[in-house]
C-alpha cells in the first residue's frame, strides 16, 4: 500500500520557511516536490501534468499552493500548515516588501512612501489570504462568509496538523508527535526583525479589511489548544528536546546548516527536472 503524501500548505509570512528546513530532514529530499511560482517548472500547473507514477512517488508536496492538490496525488494525502494572526502576518508583509527590492510592489511602496494601509487599498484581493489559500478559492474572487465556513471544514477535516506562528514551537512537537519527525537541530529563519510604528486606526482597518481571517484564526486556534491537550505530555517532553537541540556548539550547527543548504538545492533540483 502506498504511503499517505504530506502537503504543506505555505501561507505567506507564516514562519513557513523554518518549517520547511525541517521538513527537509524528515524525507528523502528527492521525494519532496516544491512549489515555486517563480519559476515555470515547479508549479502548480506542471506538477498536475505529471504521469500518476510519477506524482505517487513524491512523498511531500509544499509551497504557496492552495487547498485541493490533493486530489492529483493517488497515494492520499493529509495536510499540515501554520496559520498567523492577521495583523501580525500584514505588518510582517509589509516589512518584507521594503526589505525586497526585487518584490513587485517594492519600488511603488518605497518612491511614493506608502503605509501599510496604503498597501491594503492597493490588495484587496489579498486581504483574508488566509482563508483564500485553505478554501481553495485562492487570490481574486471574493471572499465571503461562505469561503470561510468552506475552509474551516477543511481545516477539521483534512489537516492533521494545524499550527500557529505565535506558539511555533509547540506546533513543531504537534507534528512531531504525529508524523514521527526527528528534529536534529532548528533555528528560525527569515524573521522581520523590524516593524513599522504602527497607529490603532491602521491595526483598525487591518482588522475591517481581514475579518474572515480573524475568525479563521480563532478557529483554528481552538482547534489547535485542543491538540494540546490531548497530548500534552507528549507535547512537554518534545519542547524539552527542541530546547536542548537549540543548544548546539557553533561548529555543530555550522555543519547542519551546511547539509541543510544541501537538501534544500537538491528539492529544488528535483522540482524543476
Amino acid at each position: 500500500m502506498d504511503r499517505e503524501a504530506l502537503i504543506f500548505l505555505h501561507i505567506p509570512k507564516t514562519a513557513g520557511t523554518t518549517l520547511n528546513r525541517i521538513i527537509e530532514w524528515q524525507y528523502n529530499p528527492l521525494s519532496i516536490f516544491t512549489v515555486d511560482p517563480y519559476r515555470i517548472r515547479a508549479t502548480v500547473a506542471r506538477f498536475k501534468k505529471f504521469s500518476e507514477q510519477r506524482r505517487r512517488r513524491f512523498r511531500v508536496v509544499r509551497g504557496h499552493l492552495l487547498y485541493g492538490i490533493h486530489e492529483f496525488l493517488p497515494q492520499g494525502a493529509t495536510y499540515i500548515t501554520m496559520l498567523r494572526d492577521p495583523v501580525a502576518r500584514v505588518l510582517s508583509t509589509y516589512a518584507f516588501i521594503l526589505r525586497r527590492p526585487l518584490h513587485p510592489l517594492h519600488r511603488k511602496l518605497k518612491a511614493g512612501r506608502l503605509g501599510v494601509e496604503d498597501l491594503i487599498r492597493m490588495t484587496p484581493h489579498r486581504q483574508n489570504l488566509q482563508c483564500r489559500f485553505i478554501s481553495g478559492i485562492g487570490i481574486g474572487p471574493n471572499c465571503d462568509e461562505g469561503v470561510l465556513e468552506l475552509a474551516k471544514q477543511n481545516l477539521a477535516r483534512a489537516f492533521r496538523v494545524v499550527g500557529l506562528c505565535e506558539q511555533f514551537q509547540e506546533s513543531l512537537c504537534v507534528m512531531m508527535a504525529a508524523f514521527g519527525w526527528k528534529v536534529p537541530f532548528y533555528t528560525n529563519r527569515k524573521v522581520t526583525k523590524s516593524r513599522p510604528s504602527i497607529e490603532p486606526h491602521v491595526i483598525d482597518m487591518i482588522r475591517e479589511y481581514n475579518r474572515l481571517d480573524f475568525d479563521l484564526y480563532d478557529f483554528a486556534r481552538r482547534l489547535f489548544e485542543e491538540n494540546l491537550r490531548r497530548n500534552a505530555e507528549v507535547i512537554s517532553k518534545g519542547l524539552a528536546t527542541l530546547n536542548s537541540r537549540r543548544e548546539r556548539g557553533r561548529l555543530e550547527k555550522s555543519w547542519y546548516s551546511t547539509l541543510s543548504a544541501g537538501r534544500f538545492f537538491l528539492t529544488k533540483v528535483v522540482s524543476a527536472l
